[in-house]
């Protein structure tokens, strides 16, 4: 009886086990996301201990104590974990970086060998050959970094940019610039947005004397960092050396006269026509960018108006072109014609109307202050065009109607060849963003209710505008994104990386409403344990992402790897709080999409944290830094951080519209409708220029959709009236 009753013992505990693990399992990475690693690895430990296998404990718990700074501890479990009958390249891979990360270069190269003969895809091939790579050029054996790098370039798209910065790096210490230069190119024509490819060919190219090309290199890297004192300072030395006007130079957009006809077939007048103030030449401290001169040209007859002195000028030619000039000496702006007449002078702003129901002003040749950063190429803009002085100038804004601002946003947004009803949803997307910020922009003394530049959605104007764009535009005509009887705010973004994020966890205002979604056309597995999204963020992208259907995105806005340097990251985390030398860089906390929500730098001064994506992207590469969907491998020095590699996926902040996500359904065969719904399907379709019919229980409250569709922020009601006598 004893075997038997022992036997039944067992089978009664078997469903108790299995529900501990899952419990178990669960409460250990929600203590990783939630950045408690002791806790997550004291779990997974338990785990290791009842002998299960599944879910892996070992690699588990290695990660949790390598996101927690302690390597030491993490090593032994990748040894065990990779020693597994099962274990594959990726397993052997985790080894081999845990070996790097504590110096022991040999043994690192070894299970990065072991991990290219176990790997069963590219992606991991390719990491095992970045791995033995690196590890050369730690090691100090440049030549022998050569060979690896050019096989991880090889195995897969996602490494090459990473690849190509190392072999940039080993070429350096052989002394073969000529070598280093293609590299880095290459580093950027895969990813322009590699940041620490484009610093380092700045500094290259100011060593080695090509003026030119250091000065247009730093330029770029201003673009991304408009702080990065490094190329501020390459760009002042090599700026003595360029010939003629830099502008021209640096191959900025030149347009020679207007190309919109006024006299063309014009879209069909809106319901409810809106018109929204565009700031032009957005610059990095959020308004447009103050000049000292540009020309103007206008592709109809026109007029110049002033608020306080009506028509200025009433006899303005199409094409002719006119020059407006700051004079610092008598702080007026004067007009003059092309032969330099004087025309008038004005201190106040005043604003060019052309005349034709198509009619446009062309920007030409603009001369401004603080270039970094800012687009300074021409650009021809519908609707009027107001100059507004200021003490050092003056700025310009747009004033057009809505439907025709949007022609250039979804062109600009969507690749030329994107399916029609990918421009529809984008359409419907944009003209969402565009109202909500009219009602929600800071107050200016400008006017503008938002700028040109990436802050809410890009614009070049009708240089930018495809007639697939527009037609989407006009067949949308008015559909917004609505919740509560008001314009929902609708984020967008280049790439989810497969899944949105949720709006509650980002912590931004207005979106309570913006739920994840699953951005694929079958299910995706969901990530259970840390080493579930590990493995997602080091392979290729999975099958049936809808981004992956979409026409001719590049690698890198899928799957990214940076390789950082610590000094770098020093004297960055040192701009905010003095840190001296870096200890270590972990997570903080991560969202349940797993991106990270907060970092922590330590240095042997102290310590510093940085919340949300702007704060992150600028500490660990100003500009360039893809999105928060990202792990952490750190590479020591001893007790010091040397560098600090980055496996991301996806591009941007996640959140509402993906458009490559987008661009990808389309393709597929969906609607615009139901894209857009797949996207914020807690939102509604409204049309801004017909509200719904309004009943009786509606004005009583009941419902939502009491009168309008309301794009500004709701004002407080009005005090009731006091009965009291004076």
């Amino acid at each position: 009886m004893r075997p038997r009753a022992a036997a039944l013992l067992a089978l009664l505990a078997l469903p108790a086990a299995a529900a501990d693990v899952d419990q178990t399992a669960r409460e250990s990475y929600a203590a990783f996301l939630q950045g408690r690693y002791e806790d997550s690895a004291s779990g997974w430990r338990y785990l290791a201990g009842l002998g299960v296998a599944a879910p892996q404990p070992e690699a588990n718990e290695a990660l949790a104590l390598r996101d927690a700074g302690n390597p030491e501890a993490a090593l032994p479990l990748w040894l065990k974990a990779s020693l597994m009958p099962d274990a594959d390249g990726f397993l052997w891979n985790q080894r081999g970086w845990a070996s790097l990360a504590l110096g022991r270069i040999r043994e690192a190269k070894e299970s990065f060998e072991k991990a290219v003969d176990r790997s069963s895809t590219t992606a991991t091939q390719a990491e095992a050959n970045l791995g033995l790579g690196l590890a050369s050029v730690l090691n100090d054996q440049p030549k022998a970094a050569l060979e690896p790098l050019r096989r991880a370039a090889v195995s897969g798209p996602y490494a090459i940019s990473a690849a190509a910065l190392l072999t940039a790096e080993a070429a350096s210490k052989i002394g073969d610039r000529q070598s280093m230069l293609s590299y880095l190119r290459q580093a950027l024509d895969v990813d322009p947005y590699d940041r620490e490819a484009l610093r380092a060919l700045a500094r290259l190219m100011d060593k080695i004397g090509d003026n030119r090309g250091a000065w247009l290199a730093a330029r770029r890297a201003l673009a991304l960092d408009p702080k990065d004192s490094d190329a501020l300072k390459i760009l002042k030395r090599n700026a003595s050396f360029i010939v003629g006007d830099p502008d021209e130079a640096s191959g900025v957009r030149r347009i020679a006269r207007p190309a919109l006809n006024p006299d063309g077939e014009a879209p069909p007048a809106p319901g409810a026509p809106r018109t929204i103030r565009v700031g032009l030449f957005g610059a990095p401290d959020g308004k447009p960018a103050t000049m000292t001169r540009c020309y103007l040209m206008v592709n109809s007859p026109f007029k110049v108006t002033a608020a306080a002195f009506g028509a200025i000028r009433d006899n303005g030619n199409a094409l002719d072109q006119w020059g407006i000039e700051a004079r610092p000496d008598t702080g007026v702006i004067e007009v003059r014609d092309s032969a330099r007449n004087l025309l008038f002078v004005s201190k106040q702003p005043f604003k060019f109307v052309p005349s034709a129901k198509l009619g446009s002003v062309l920007i030409k040749s603009p001369r401004i202050n603080d270039i970094v950063g800012v687009d300074i190429g021409d650009r021809e803009v519908r609707g009027s065009l107001e100059v507004i002085p200021n003490p050092w100038g003056f700025e310009l804004v747009q004033e057009v109607p809505l439907e025709e601002y949007l022609y250039g946003v979804v062109s600009l947004a969507l690749p030329d060849g994107s399916p029609p009803e990918a421009f529809k949803a984008q359409a419907v997307v944009s003209r969402t963003a565009a109202l909500w910020a009219m009602g929600h922009h800071a107050p200016n003394l400008e006017r503008f209710d938002l700028l040109d530049d990436r802050s809410t959605q890009s614009s070049l104007g009708v240089s930018g505008e495809m007639r697939s764009a527009a037609d989407a535009v006009d067949a949308t005509e008015g559909m917004v994104l609505g919740r509560a009887g008001l314009v929902a705010r609708a984020p967008q973004h280049e790439d989810s990386g497969g899944r949105t994020e949720d709006g509650d966890a980002s912590g931004e205002p207005g979106l309570d409403d913006l739920v994840s979604v699953v951005d694929a056309a079958q299910p995706l597995a969901d990530w259970k344990t840390p080493l579930d999204l590990e493995r997602f963020l080091h392979d290729a992208p999975p099958p049936g992402l809808y981004s992956e259907a979409a026409p001719g995105p590049i690698a890198a806005v899928a799957r990214w790897v940076r390789v950082l340097d610590a000094r770098d990251l020093r004297e960055r985390a040192d701009a905010v709080k003095k840190v001296g030398r870096l200890r270590s860089v972990r997570v903080l906390s991560r969202t349940e999409t797993g991106r990270v929500k907060a970092l922590e730098v330590a240095g042997v001064d102290g310590s510093v944290v940085f919340t949300g994506f702007a704060a992150i992207q600028g500490f660990l590469s100003p500009g360039s830094l893809r999105s928060t969907l990202f792990t952490l491998q750190p590479i020591y020095d001893g007790r010091n951080l040397s560098r600090l590699l980055v496996w991301g996926a996806g591009t941007g902040s996640g959140l509402g519209f993906s458009r490559l996500g987008a661009n990808g359904q389309a393709a597929l065969g969906a609607s615009w409708r139901a894209i857009v719904k797949h996207y914020f399907p807690k939102y509604e379709i409204r049309d801004v220029n017909h509200p719904p019919a309004v009943s009786a229980p509606e004005r009583r409250g009941l419902g939502p959709y009491r009168r309008k569709l309301n794009f500004r922020r709701a004002k407080p009601s009005p005090p009731p009236p006091s009965d009291k006598k004076k």
